[in-house]
């Protein structure tokens, strides 16, 4: 499907490199993870890299795998630079030659409009959406103009073609706008946005971008969480608020709040506030967390089993978030706890256990044992994510 130009975003693409950072001596790479990871998170990681780069697709499932690998690169970890540029450049060359239903079949998720007028083919499913946050990770690490321009087509993609449900929130998908909402389109929608706005060298343009990052977050705010528990709803089912909680539904508002707060100045007057919603949130997660440093896949039920990616995403957002005093440091022991967990849920071979294998509809229905059924390639890419904050 064709897209047209969005002027205003041409523009910004003309002048960005003359206004982006300079780059100095080379990035110094060496062969070996950060000492402090340990040895069962090296497996993991290590486990990810010995799955062919042509294999790992730009769904959530692949994009998050290349996420965590690239984070280890900005460390140090050339494997991980290599095997992510690899990933990039063969999605870029490749998927633009495929027809929508070869495209599909390399992902599970719903079908939608793919988007091919950019350098990168990507399909308006809203966790494929996501294909923008390792590429701006490649893009800080290598000045690639074709991976700017990926940021900002997937914004653009937001911005003027992916649906909306009658709150105004990103949808699911093409065909998805009143069945339900989770808050992991929030996620991709304002990461996606704050992330071209830190790229615009044209401060209307930018205006643009961060607005819309900033609606989509404080839409899914005011639609997601419960302000009486200080916790996040599975969802809205019918239009109808959730009557669960479900583990990975605070991750994904967390991580929705991180992904602006990250590029956004302190001095904006939306940061204090969003700030303020995360403290809040991890005060209300600490009621929550188990004896063994989880929390359970409903998180307010303690009939349902402890679960490690809904941990992994909270573990990784506040962690950041005290890191850098978004929040204070009080929580500071629940993450150090939260991390132990997620240690004794890898094992020496690197396979990560206690895992909620159902999504959010299956949450909402209490169908809640559906632990470590399959090999899910998002798993080990959230742990990367929250391995990188403990061991930093």
């Amino acid at each position: 499907m064709q897209r047209r130009e969005f002027t205003g975003l041409m523009a910004t693409l003309a002048t960005g490199t003359l206004l982006s950072p300079l780059i100095g001596k080379a990035k110094e790479y060496n062969a070996e993870l950060p000492l402090a990871l340990p040895e069962n998170i090296k497996q993991m990681i290590k486990n990810v890299l010995k799955v062919e780069y042509k294999k790992m697709n730009t769904d959530w499932f692949g994009s998050i795998q290349i996420e965590g690998l690239l984070r280890f690169a900005a460390r140090g970890y050339k494997p991980g630079y290599d095997y992510a540029n690899n990933w990039f450049n063969y999605h870029v060359e490749h998927d633009g030659k495929l027809t929508d239903d070869e495209y599909y079949q390399q992902y599970e998720g719903n079908k939608a409009r793919i988007m091919r007028d950019g350098p990168m083919a990507f399909v308006l499913y809203s966790a494929n959406l996501g294909v923008a946050f390792p590429v701006h990770e490649l893009y800080k690490q290598n000045k690639s103009a074709t991976a700017k321009r990926v940021c900002f087509d997937v914004a653009d993609a937001i911005l003027h073609y992916a649906a909306r449900d009658r709150f105004g929130m990103l949808a699911h998908d093409d065909f998805n706008y009143t069945d339900f909402a989770i808050p992991d389109t929030a996620y991709w929608a304002t990461r996606a946005n704050a992330i071209a706005a830190s790229l615009s060298t044209d401060p209307n343009v930018a205006a643009i971008y961060r607005k819309q990052s900033i609606y989509q977050l404080e839409q899914g705010i005011t639609y997601f969480l419960d302000k009486e528990k200080n916790i996040v709803r599975t969802g809205l089912f019918k239009s109808e608020p959730g009557k669960t909680y479900w583990c990975r539904s605070q991750g994904w508002l967390l991580w929705a709040m991180a992904g602006l707060l990250r590029y956004l100045p302190r001095t904006d007057t939306k940061f204090q506030s969003i700030a303020a919603t995360m403290q809040s949130i991890a005060e209300g997660l600490k009621k929550y967390q188990t004896s063994n440093g989880s929390w359970r896949v409903l998180i307010d039920d303690g009939s349902t089993p402890e679960e490690v990616t809904g941990t992994c995403m909270v573990l990784s957002a506040l962690k950041e978030a005290s890191r850098k005093s978004w929040i204070n440091k009080t929580h500071d022991e629940m993450l150090d706890k939260a991390w132990a967990y997620v240690q004794s849920s890898v094992d020496k071979e690197g396979n990560v256990h206690n895992v909620y294998t159902g999504w959010a509809v299956p949450a909402e229905q209490r169908k809640t044992n559906m632990m470590d059924e399959r090999f899910m390639g998002f798993v080990p890419g959230i742990v990367m994510l929250a391995a990188d904050e403990m061991t930093r």
